[in-house]
């Protein structure tokens, strides 16, 4: 009888935070996917039936109703533009893991993204510290190109009341993980990210602006993770938001 009765336990602990994330995202593409497809078709009917309405009775309209109408089809098309760039957002969100990878100049690609958004007149100065000796890796430049914008756009909305208003660039080789990459680091001089939800900046529709669709951090993190890379944000300790991605 005693040498049926057990002497202990055997405990195994396993960290399944990466599963229950990886979960979580294929469930939020899934969702993303089918949203898309059943949003986007309904759409262009809509938007079309409006402008058909404005373009037959506006004009035939007594002049004191012509206003209500006027409001009416510019708000339908106004929303029908909206809901597309939504489902623009949840398009890129599903297929954000479909890579079509080629050897990229990154700094050339990072330079290009940049010169887009070195407009006359901006109140923001964009610095490029870009390392020279980088070689060409392969990357899916279109979503490269995806992640930049997404970082760019984030910061100068958060630079919007700032004064002497800055984005810096950086790129370096960085080896991780024992792995030979490239690391890309955006810094801005804003007010940083809010202390609040800097844990969950990745997940989709957590954010602190008033306008957008929420994706756009969560885009970043599946195209790099797509890369085999990660994304870590942080505040810096001069102040501002800074965004490490390495691939």
């Amino acid at each position: 009888l005693e040498d049926r009765i057990a002497n202990g336990w055997v405990v195994v602990f396993d960290d399944v935070t990466n599963l229950v994330h990886a979960e979580r995202d294929a469930a939020w593409g899934e969702v993303a996917r089918r949203l898309a497809h059943e949003i986007k078709n309904p759409l262009t009917p809509i938007g079309l039936s409006a402008e058909r309405i404005r373009r037959k009775y506006l004009n035939n309209l007594p002049e004191d109703e012509r206003p209500a109408l006027d409001r009416s089809t510019r708000t339908i098309i106004e929303q029908v533009q909206a809901l597309k760039r939504m489902v623009d957002a949840f398009s890129n969100y599903a297929r954000s893991e479909r890579l079509a990878l080629h050897q990229v100049d990154l700094n050339l690609l990072i330079g290009d993204v940049v010169e887009l958004y070195r407009q006359p007149g901006s109140p923001i100065n964009f610095i490029l510290d870009l390392d020279t000796q980088l070689p060409h890796i392969l990357l899916d430049p279109d979503g490269i190109r995806q992640i930049l914008n997404n970082v760019v756009v984030n910061a100068s909305d958060a630079l919007v009341n700032s004064e002497q208003a800055s984005i810096q660039l950086k790129s370096r080789r960085e080896e991780q993980r024992e792995k030979e990459g490239v690391s890309i680091t955006i810094l801005d001089n804003g007010p940083g990210f809010d202390e609040a939800i800097i844990h969950q900046v990745f997940e989709p529709y957590v954010t602190s602006k008033t306008t957008g669709t929420g994706l756009g951090m969560a885009i970043v993190k599946r195209i790099v993770q797509a890369h085999g890379g990660f994304v870590l944000v942080s505040n810096h300790p001069s102040g501002g938001g800074q965004v490490k991605i390495w691939l």
